[in-house]
């Protein structure tokens, strides 16, 4: 199919889609169609982009943002049309099977019916969580199930969401829904299970001073600046500033650092590259959509995708 078909079926899909989060979804009128192409024409460079080739075969890699807002969208034209061309989408993991990812919770997150995480925290611990769970306007009673670790990640999720970034808005969801109009096939690089054990492979004391770690970036007011530093860098598509906040941000939870760097990048990334490198074997030409701090630095997944032959152009330089 030529470029021009592609270009006007996917103006009417996405204009379909835009409504859907209104839950609204109007047949789009000629009007509607126009307003689309404008917003798409208009819409800047956001997040991380490259196409990746090897052998005749073509896939392109988008870093994405976990957590958004609704101007943050559309994205632009030519990472629809990238979509629109490839043989499937290929994300961390499918965020939108809810089942799946509750019933994964269940298993790796929470604590022993006998226990609670106020039992697990010393008297100073407990006060310091309480007052940030107060700033956020979260009851104490919806983190006691959890393990501190997932407690952290509560933290850090209501957090953001304070700061105006919300993961309905998430990159992620967006490419998902695009591809479901799209009738592309969305395949996972990971999965919920695999992600959760990561954490829930700390022992207990790196559990306790990630969540220690978390409390300090919430009351020294970090946390709110190093979200907008990543948000803006990720709007920007600056590869650089997301690499130079990510090594900040390790830099301000030094005791957390090591086995983040180690179990949530260094070890994913090569593991990441070793899935695109294999789908891509098998024919298939993918668009592959993860968090652009894995795109970034030496041991990034475009870095280590040329290590392994392939061709890899930066679309948005």
């Amino acid at each position: 199919m030529s470029r021009t078909p592609i270009r006007l079926i996917l103006l009417w899909l996405l204009a379909g889609w835009q409504f859907a989060w209104a839950e609204q979804a109007p047949a789009p009128t000629d009007a509607v169609t126009a307003d689309v192409l404008r917003q798409l024409a208009s819409a800047p460079k956001r997040g991380l982009f490259y196409e990746i080739s090897r052998n005749g075969k073509t896939a392109y890699l988008f870093g994405t943002i976990h957590v958004g807002r609704p101007d943050f969208y559309p994205l632009e034209l030519v990472v629809t049309q990238a979509l629109a061309q490839s043989s499937e989408l290929v994300v961390e993991l499918d965020a939108t099977q809810g089942d799946k990812m509750q019933a994964a919770i269940l298993r790796h997150a929470t604590l022993p019916d006998s226990r609670s995480l106020d039992t697990l925290l010393t008297p100073a611990l407990r006060k310091r969580l309480q007052t940030q769970l107060d700033a956020l306007g979260t009851p104490r009673a919806s983190v006691q199930a959890f393990k501190p670790w997932m407690a952290s990640l509560s933290l850090v999720m209501g957090a953001m969401q304070q700061y105006g970034f919300n993961p309905a808005y998430a990159t992620d969801l967006y490419l998902i829904e695009l591809a479901r109009n799209f009738n592309k096939a969305i395949g996972e690089l990971e999965s919920i299970d695999y992600q959760l054990k990561l954490f829930d492979s700390l022992s207990p004391k790196e559990q306790l001073d990630f969540l220690d770690e978390t409390l300090k970036l919430l009351e020294r007011g970090r946390m709110r600046d190093e979200t907008q530093a990543l948000v803006d860098a990720w709007l920007a598509s600056d590869a650089r500033a997301l690499q130079q906040q990510s090594l900040k941000s390790m830099h301000d939870s030094p005791r957390s650092a090591r086995w983040m760097q180690q179990k949530l990048f260094t070890e994913r990334n090569q593991l990441m590259a070793a899935g695109i490198d294999h789908m891509l074997a098998e024919g298939r030409q993918p668009f592959v959509a993860i968090g652009a701090l894995h795109l970034t630095g030496s041991d990034g997944v475009p870095a280590l995708l040329e290590t392994r032959g392939f061709r890899i152009k930066n679309l948005y330089p």
